[in-house]
């Protein structure tokens, strides 16, 4: 199994290890860092921002806490390390009311919820409920006098599995308006569907500079698993190490409809499997429209070196043509240069903390349009490296010799002890 997915690796492995056949030196206060990357032409008198590659995070230590920049001078140039260039913002929950939660029989619940007279635009909602492990089908209305409604979304999933230990998905999202009521018609027909609340959130017209991460492929298009099941689709992917971290598990399929949960694995050793999270994946076409959501997100910073995606199909037919993706995080390393200097990226010091900056704290990112971006050159070692670690921790064969030379010495003199007659006149 491990064998299949040796090309996610290998091939980066090995691009990783011919680039880190080059050589350099550094300056004394820098020698316990183990590589070294040249940052190319950055612009001087500017804010300009590096994106990090795989071989920056495999080689790193503590999740980028020995990540260090530095000029031609040896001088350490502080930096702010982001996931995203442009300032995040957060959708806005909107303050509402429930007017109305009722069951029709054999129909819906149906829940109206009012946003107040100066509501503004909003375009999702989330369903609060006590259910435990259902699949519905929900319809979002519109209206401005509570009276006239319009349909917004004709037809979205909620769900959740928690016999699966899955959240699932409670959330709606609907074409974008201010209107002041929400109607929501959950389609549950056998009893009443239980919801707390429901909560409504800006739309990204309210938000234009939050920004998304995309991520950065480490695989794609992977093929299942050899050795799945009828009741679960399955692949496991060996990351070579631990230290590159996951974003996100992206999904293509040639089916036109499906509803499936997706449970999210990791294993050290590919043997003990725990539990890291896990989501949906959908698409159906309603009025000709299709509407699809393929990706499950994953929050693991870094640590297990397997990884293991499974489609729970339940009683379903396996997806056809079912292909999965692996993503990893878009990191940007954004620094001041000065006009006068060259700088380098140093990185691989297990011993190092993470920095502490004012400029991580005080600095207002613009777009990334407008700021340089600089390339990183070719990994090199450190040529006059010095191990940071203790002279024990190098030399563990030294200190049990010593340990084992120490009780031979201490056997030898008790031996010679015994044997030494005692004086005259102390002899019982």
């Amino acid at each position: 199994m491990r064998r299949r997915f040796l090309f996610v690796v290998l091939p980066l492995a090995g691009a990783a290890l011919g680039v880190s056949l080059l050589a350099a030196d550094l300056p004394g206060a820098w020698r316990s860092w183990r590589y070294a990357r040249t940052i190319e032409q950055a612009r001087g008198e500017a804010l300009n921002y590096v994106t990090l590659d795989r071989a920056a995070f495999s080689h790193s230590e503590n999740r980028l806490a020995d990540l260090r920049v530095i000029d031609d001078e040896g001088k350490e140039i502080p930096y702010a390390l982001r996931s995203q260039i442009t300032r995040p913002r957060e959708p806005v929950k909107l303050s509402s009311a429930l007017r109305e939660n009722s069951f029709v029989p054999k129909e819906f619940t149906q829940v109206v919820i009012d946003l107040g007279a100066k509501t503004g635009f909003h375009n999702n909602l989330r369903v609060r409920t006590p259910e435990s492990d259902f699949i519905n089908w929900v319809e979002v209305a519109a209206s401005d006098d509570a009276h006239v409604w319009r349909i917004v979304s004709a037809r979205a999933p909620i769900s959740r599995f928690n016999k699966d230990n899955l959240e699932g998905n409670q959330t709606v999202r609907y074409s974008e308006n201010n209107a002041r009521y929400l109607r929501v018609r959950i389609q549950e027909a056998q009893h009443p569907f239980q919801v707390t609340d429901i909560e409504v959130f800006s739309s990204p017209a309210a938000n234009k500079e939050a920004a998304t991460e995309n991520g950065i492929a480490l695989a794609n298009s992977l093929a299942p698993d050899s050795n799945g099941s009828e009741s679960l689709t399955r692949w496991t992917v060996d990351l070579g190490s631990g230290n590159t971290p996951i974003s996100k598990f992206t999904f293509e399929t040639t089916q036109t409809e499906f509803y499936r949960a997706v449970r999210i694995l990791t294993s050290s050793d590919g043997k003990e499997w725990q539990f890291a999270g896990g989501g949906e994946i959908h698409r159906y076409v309603f009025n000709g429209v299709s509407e699809e959501s393929l990706e499950v997100s994953c929050y693991e910073n870094g640590g297990p070196r397997y990884w293991r995606a499974e489609v729970l199909n339940g009683n379903d037919a396996t997806l056809s043509g079912v292909r999965l993706s692996v993503l990893m995080p878009q990191r940007f390393v954004l620094f001041h240069a000065a006009a006068d200097r060259s700088y380098r990226m140093v990185y691989g010091n297990a011993r190092a903390t993470a920095p502490d900056y004012d400029l991580g704290r005080t600095l207002q990112i613009p777009a990334v349009e407008t700021m340089p971006h600089p390339s990183l050159g070719a990994e090199e070692i450190i040529s006059n490296y010095i191990d940071p670690s203790p002279f024990t921790e190098r030399h563990p064969n030294l200190l049990l010799a010593a340990l084992g030379l120490a009780v031979v010495l201490l056997g030898y003199a008790a031996v010679r002890a015994l044997r030494t007659p005692a004086p005259p006149g102390e002899a019982n």
